[in-house]
């Protein structure tokens, strides 16, 4: 008789490839963030940084021959907490069964496995674009099971967040104006999607305006122990996130720490990203930005105006994704679109200031009997995996963005 503990092997072999590879075809920026696992260790990182250079230095007047006085270059420690992910499929008995002579119960965990992968290569999508809060959406107005929604990742002032959400999604629902702050719906899902309304499968009365929605079990008061990974946006900005500093260092007392932010409204041109460009240049002695992500909308803006009085080129990026070509100064910025991009948001990042910092790679848990186990006391079978790991950035402003860019 064949028993799961003897076909191991073939379901893993499987298993970790379709994930990885589902997650780069997915997740256009996670693919092009440089992974790193050597000398990760513990529950988080340590970066050295260098915030200030020492101003011991300059010219005298003539027959003065004395020396600056001695400064101190300023340094301090940015940390990045691990944070953990995973994914997890069951099969009952009866299904195994009834798949017999259809191809046999393998097919039913090779389709399991297909759609967690794709699941998960969509939310570490969403994830990395974020503000590292584990806010989706913000609640607008509730009907008993309706709930209408705004503020996409908690960003003010930018519309319905709606397509942050699937169908399926098992949410929990937070009242940060208390303290401490109040869980008002626990572990609720989505049943349906309507425009900018969420139809759940339990009466979410308790909401109430501004509520935070976010995935069940994954929101704390403790920003270190908030469950989601930082996120691009979070990255890319002036304002301490999660909680009171940014990785460890607090942006409202050290500038250098910060990203530089251009909120100036405005419609997108070649002029727009220049001038973004330059503004990063002027604040950072880091590598120039060599990535750009933006919305389809002013990405195919940039495209007509392109078009009018040149080619449009594109780049070949990593995992086979595809970029718009925009050339300046001694620049080459190939731009991305990105389906969660907030509205009206230009990116302009440097990839080598940006690692997923990596303390357990995809894997598929084999303890205790395997890949796949029977669930104790049921007729059924699971298997499930995880990932431990991080965003982090070593260079605050060498990267930046704009917001409130329109196309007309």
């Amino acid at each position: 008789m064949q028993e799961f503990q003897y076909i191991q092997d073939i379901l893993k072999e499987f298993f970790a490839p379709a994930i990885v590879n589902q997650v780069y075809k997915k997740a256009p920026f996670w693919a092009q963030v440089q992974k790193r696992d050597k000398g990760v260790y513990g529950k988080r990182i340590v970066i050295p940084v260098q915030t200030a250079f020492t101003e011991a230095v300059g010219a005298r007047t003539a027959n003065d021959y004395t020396l600056p006085t001695a400064q101190r270059n300023t340094y301090d420690q940015a940390y990045i907490y691990m944070k953990r992910n995973y994914g997890r499929i069951q099969v009952d008995g009866f299904s195994i069964e009834s798949a017999k002579g259809k191809g046999g119960w393998v097919d039913i965990v090779t389709a399991e496995t297909k759609g967690v992968s794709n699941a998960f290569a969509i939310d570490v999508d969403r994830q990395s674009m974020g503000r590292g809060t584990g806010v989706i959406g913000l609640v607008a107005s509730v009907s008993t099971a309706d709930v209408t929604v705004d503020d996409p990742y908690g960003i003010a002032s930018l519309g319905s967040g709606f397509h942050l959400f699937r169908a399926g999604m098992v949410l929990d629902g937070w009242d940060v104006s208390e303290t401490p702050d109040v869980k008002d719906i626990n572990s609720s899902a989505i049943s349906s999607i309507s425009g900018n309304v969420l139809t759940m499968d339990t009466d979410c009365s308790a909401l109430a305006d501004g509520d935070y929605l976010t995935r069940e079990d994954v929101f704390s008061t403790t920003a270190a122990n908030i469950g989601e990974m930082m996120g691009l946006d979070g990255i890319v900005d002036t304002a301490n996130t999660p909680g009171s500093d940014f990785q460890g260092i607090d942006r409202d007392t050290e500038p250098t720490w910060q990203a530089y932010v251009d909120t100036t409204a405005a419609v997108i041109s070649e002029n727009v990203i220049q001038e973004l460009l330059d503004g990063i240049e002027q604040t950072t002695d880091g590598s120039s930005p060599n990535l750009a992500l933006t919305t389809y909308a002013l990405r195919n803006k940039l495209v007509d105006l392109i078009r009018a009085d040149r080619v449009v080129e594109t780049m070949d990026l990593k995992a086979g994704w595809k970029a718009l070509r925009y050339v300046g100064g001694n620049v080459e910025l190939p731009i991305m679109v990105h389906k969660f991009c907030p509205t009206g948001y230009f990116y302009a990042i440097s990839l080598p200031h940006l690692t997923f910092y990596t303390l357990q790679n995809f894997i598929w848990d084999d303890k205790g009997g395997g890949v796949v186990k029977p669930v104790a006391g049921y007729d059924a079978y699971e298997a499930w995996f995880k990932m431990y790991g991080n965003i982090g950035t070593d260079c605050s402003n060498a990267h930046g963005k704009r917001t409130g860019l329109t196309t007309s």
